[in-house]
Parts: C-alpha cells; sequence; structure tokens
C-alpha cells in the first residue's frame, strides 16, 4: 500500500507586512497631527480659533505644523508687535517632533510651549487677572479658557478611530509531500 498526501503551509512575509504597516501608521500619525492642529487652530475661540494679535500663540504650533506639512497662517495683525519668534521660541526641544516608528511600534507627535499667556489662556479668562492696583491686567479680545488641549484631543481620538490595519500580504504557500 502506497501513501502520500501533500500540505501547504501559508507563509506571510513579515518584512513586506511590517513596510506597509510602517507606511500606513507614519501617514496616519502625520494626519492625526493634522487633524489635532485643525481643532487647536480653528476651535479654540468661537470667533477666531486660536487668536493671532501678535502672532505668539499661533507660531508656537509652526515646528509641529513643519513636520505634519499643515499650513499654518499667522501674522500679527496690523498696528501690533510681531511676536513670531518669541512664539516659536517659547516652544524648543521636542515641540513639533514626530516619533516615526524608531521605538518599534510607537508613532507619536509632540507639541508643547512655554509661552505664558497662551498657558494662563488655555485655562482661564486672562480678562479676569488682576494688577496690584484691583485693575483688569489684560484686555483680550478673544480671552480663554480656549481648552485647545481638549479640542485637539478630541479631534485626534476621532480620527484614529478611523486608522486600520494594512491587509495582510498574499500568503505564499510551502508544499510539503509525505510518502
Amino acid at each position: 500500500m502506497h501513501f502520500s498526501g501533500t500540505f501547504r503551509l501559508p507563509k506571510v512575509d513579515m518584512n513586506e507586512f511590517n513596510k506597509l504597516l510602517d507606511e500606513r501608521l507614519v501617514r496616519a500619525i502625520t494626519q492625526g497631527a493634522r487633524e489635532w492642529l485643525t481643532a487647536v487652530i480653528e476651535d479654540s475661540t468661537p470667533r477666531v480659533g486660536m487668536p493671532v494679535w501678535s502672532a505668539a500663540s499661533r507660531a508656537t504650533f509652526s515646528p509641529l505644523a513643519s513636520q505634519a506639512e499643515f499650513a499654518l497662517g499667522y501674522a500679527p495683525v496690523p498696528d501690533a508687535p510681531n511676536r513670531i519668534d518669541m512664539g516659536i521660541g517659547a516652544s524648543p526641544g521636542d515641540n513639533g517632533t514626530f516619533e516615526r516608528g524608531e521605538t518599534p511600534g510607537m508613532y507619536s507627535f509632540t507639541y508643547s510651549t512655554s509661552l505664558r499667556h497662551l498657558i494662563i489662556n488655555e485655562y482661564n479668562n486672562a480678562n479676569t487677572f488682576l494688577n496690584k492696583d484691583g485693575k483688569q491686567y489684560f484686555h483680550l479680545t478673544d480671552p480663554g479658557p480656549y481648552h485647545f488641549q481638549e479640542k485637539g484631543k478630541a479631534a485626534f481620538l476621532k480620527y484614529a478611530a478611523t486608522v486600520s490595519l494594512p491587509d495582510v500580504p498574499v500568503f505564499t504557500a510551502t508544499t510539503i509531500t509525505i510518502g
């Protein structure tokens, strides 16, 4: 009696899958940063989004916008001081960085700032601050609280929920013959 059998073992090309996964996640984190920036820039205040008076606040987003290929418009309003350099200078170090898979499985972007008036307006209505004489210290047309971090996070999470893994590449088969 003679018996023979054939098995075909599926094999996934993990190198190809990892390449597709990396490409997908790099695109996803870049688009996620754009979604975050869009919400932050457009929704921070009802009237103007992120205020522009001296352009300092908006300029803090410049390094991240550059990395995400996001068109960030900022210029001081007429007759306002130009504080673009102040805004960019308040966002040094890891602001605007992307980690695109250098650490296995980690795809992230970072934004940070030390710009005091932006930090104050993130959580407060700066127009309620009084100077030592008991008079209003700030006279902002569009005071906070901005809550831009919450708005950006919500936009990012909404987008992230739509991201999917790439399809597994076509299997190759290895034939094993018995008999």
